[in-house]
């Protein structure tokens, strides 16, 4: 290997290792030396919370906007942690209706476009859902606690 490439490397490594510590130290994102929190720990609750937009029809029947064709570009990642950042901070929580309404507008939208063929919609529901933790996951669809949040009503 030539002096010129061995310098190269050192280079390329020295900043690799450097971006990282520093997002390390810092407790800071920067691809591509994010500590990728999402991996970096285990859950060892014995229950998990989770909000969920649910959509009311006219007859009253719920059913959860759990697929991103419903509410695209919003996705199911992003949109209850945005939701929750709105109810944790109290200069927030007055655009959580407005918000909702987003979300409601583009359901509709989306529906006129026909990307997804749900049910028109007479209200929106945000819930704040519980389950007890099952190794095997056997209560995905079945909460042990729902407590409702907000509501609007479509236009």
């Amino acid at each position: 290997m030539t002096a010129r490439r061995r310098r190269l490397l050192n280079v390329v490594f020295a900043v690799l290792i450097g971006g990282s510590l520093y997002d390390i130290v810092l407790d800071r994102e920067h691809w591509p030396f994010s500590q990728y929190p999402m991996f970096a720990g285990g859950w060892h609750e014995s229950t998990f919370t989770w909000l969920r937009v649910f959509g009311v029809t006219a007859d009253a029947r719920e059913f959860p906007l759990d697929a991103n064709r419903y509410v695209a570009p919003f996705d199911q990642s992003r949109l209850p942690k945005a939701l929750r950042r709105m109810l944790e901070d109290p200069q927030r929580s007055n655009r959580l209706d407005e918000a909702l309404g987003s979300v409601l507008a583009r359901y509709q939208e989306l529906a006129s476009e026909g990307v997804h063929h749900g049910p028109p919609l007479a209200a929106l529901r945000l819930y704040e859902l519980e389950w007890t933790i099952d190794a095997a996951a056997t209560n995905v669809d079945n909460p042990d606690r729902r407590r409702l949040i907000a509501e609007i009503r479509a236009p």
